[in-house]
This record gives structure tokens, sequence and C-alpha cells, in this order.
């Protein structure tokens, strides 16, 4: 399989209220058109445009940074992972994003984690569009899988699983995999099947994805070869910090490598304002002690 590696582009100004952390940001100035090819072979490969969305604000992240604070070992309470639902700024931020997107892109179909979360933000967004999409639910696009460490903070995780702390502090964040969860490799392993997936069925298409931040640092490593240490730089830099309902925008440039390549055009940009947005006031989760 081929993959794609980062190139330099033409610098373009960004839009009041648009932020980005890629250095180029793609330009507004109207739908994105595929590129033209270099054959008939090279573009019933890949997307042409390839757009990777993660999820609008959820309850979940909210509790978690309240949890956090607090020095709190739980969050979320009994509700599951996957039915939590968006707050309403991110609802407002995928309505945002959705309204942008639809301009910039004509895309030819979705595929969306099954979660709550990310259902919602492409609902959203794609009510935004003036046309109709396919929306394909894909399982590969989940969430990663904490295991048993599933809705503990950091401070939980310390006073709940020492082990498992000094475990990954000795494996490193990329392979730690908690009992009964996942870790790096495990998500790359079903984001290359859904990769294939890409290039038997939309070869040509503009694709959006709408799934999870890990997921999309995974896409990024995979589509750019990047190295564990290389993920986990992009990782631990706050700077780059996976937002809300941030874009991150691959294009096939026909003539990159031997064959074509996709190529990072943007890396989580967001439509909305950082400043304006007030502060959610997170739900009460099922089973959930109320706040001091």
């Amino acid at each position: 399989m081929n993959t794609a590696q980062c190139s330099d582009a033409p610098s373009s100004e960004v839009p009041s209220g648009v932020f980005s952390s890629s250095p180029n940001p793609m330009p507004s100035s109207g739908p994105a058109s595929s590129p033209r090819p270099r054959s008939a072979d090279t573009v019933s490969k890949w997307p042409a445009h390839l757009v990777i969305v993660r999820h609008a604000e959820s309850q979940r992240n909210i509790w978690k940074e309240i949890a956090t604070s607090k020095g709190e070992l739980v969050y979320g309470g009994e509700l599951r992972d996957m039915d939590v639902s968006l707050t309403a700024n991110g609802k407002e931020q995928a309505v945002t994003t959705g309204r942008r997107l639809g301009v910039e892109f004509k895309f030819d179909r979705a595929f969306v984690s099954p979660f709550q979360r990310t259902m919602e933000t492409a609902q959203l967004m794609i009510g935004q569009f003036p046309y109709a999409v396919e929306v394909i639910e894909d399982e590969r696009l989940r969430e990663i899988d904490f295991g048993v460490l599933d809705g503990l903070t950091k401070h939980g995780i310390a006073h709940l699983h020492m082990e498992e702390k000094e475990r990954r502090s000795k494996l490193g964040k990329y392979h730690h995999r908690p009992p009964a969860g996942e870790n790096y490799p495990d998500v790359a392993l079903r984001l290359h099947s859904f990769l294939g997936t890409l290039t038997r069925e939309a070869g040509g298409e503009s694709v959006l994805v709408v799934c999870h931040s890990v997921v999309v640092l995974v896409f990024r490593k995979l589509l750019e070869r990047l190295s564990e240490q290389q993920i986990l730089a992009i990782d631990a830099d706050q700077e780059q910090e996976v937002r809300n309902c941030s874009v991150t925008h691959y294009a096939f440039d026909s003539h990159a490598g031997r064959n074509g390549k996709l190529i990072l055009s943007d890396f989580n940009r967001v439509y909305y304002s950082l400043a304006t947005l007030a502060r959610s006031t997170p739900i009460k989760a099922k089973g959930q002690q109320a706040e001091s």
C-alpha cells in the first residue's frame, strides 16, 4: 500500500476566526476539486480528498476535565463511553464546521465512528451541506478501547491500577495495552483495513471521516509513515493537541512519489473561535456525584 508524506504547499491567509496547527493551511476560496490525474491508475486508488474530523466537544470531555482538576478518581458515571452526547458548545462547533466544509468540499460519502458523539457531529455537519451525502457507520473508526482504565482520571489510574501505571511507564504510551483494551498498534491495524476499503471503493472521491483524537493521530502515522517517536512528539505537543471538531485534510497529488500520494494539506484546523465559546456546563451522568 502506498502511503503519503507531508509536503510544503503555498501558504494562504487563515480566515478570521479560523485556527490551524498547519503551517500551510488549505485555501478556502471554493469547493475543492480533484487534482488532474497523471494516469487512470493513479486516480483509481486513493480518494482525491480525505477530510478527517474529530468529534465536537462531548459531555465526557468536560466530565474528565472537571474530575481531573478536583483530584477525583473517576468520571462519566455509569454511562457507556459510546453513548456520550455532545455539549451545547459541541453542537455549535459541528454546525459552524459543517457550514464551512460544505462550501469548501463536495463530499461523495462520509464514514463515521458509531459512537453517539461522532454520529451527532456528522449529522450536524452534514445538515449544513447544500447537497446530500451517503453516511456509513464504520466500527474501525471507533475510539481506542481503554479497557480497565476507561473512565479513570490520572489520579484514579495511580490509585486503583498502580501496576498499569508502572507498566505503561516501562512500555511507553504507544505500546502499552491496558487489560481488555487496545494500544496504538491495535488501532493502526483496523485503520490499515479501513484505508484498504478506501483504495478499493473511493478512488477519486472526496471522503469525509468523523472519528476520535487517537484515530486522527494514527491516520497521520499511517499516511505519512511516521515513527513511534514522531507521532508521540505530536501527541505530547500541546500546540498540536487534536482539538474538538478539528479538520485534518489530505489531498491526492498524482505527481508525488512513484504513483501519486495523499499529501497532508492541513492539520487540526478549527472553524469556530476558541476565544468566544463559553465554557460548557456538563449534564450530570447517571451514577456520577453532583459537583460541590
